[in-house]
């Protein structure tokens, strides 16, 4: 097997994903909602006292697939 030498994916990877991070944190702060995060679960906790869990099912795209959730949630 051939060592890999490029880490330039894997960087591209990470800060794509802190950018859907930050993306998320920055939804849920406009509308005055919070955002908790356990081992391998969201819990979104909004001003009308609803809860909604997040589970994203692959670990490499956590942010990118709670990303996509915050939006269909906030209609955005």
């Amino acid at each position: 097997m051939r060592k890999r030498f490029s880490t330039e994916k894997t960087e591209w990877s990470k800060t794509r994903e802190y950018k859907y991070q930050q993306d998320c944190e920055d939804i849920v702060f406009k509308f005055n909602d919070e955002l908790l995060i356990q081992e391998d679960k969201i819990h979104l906790n909004r001003n009308d006292g609803q809860t909604v869990t997040i589970k994203p099912l692959n670990h490499k795209t956590f942010w990118y697939e709670t990303w996509l959730k915050i939006k269909d949630i906030y209609d955005i």
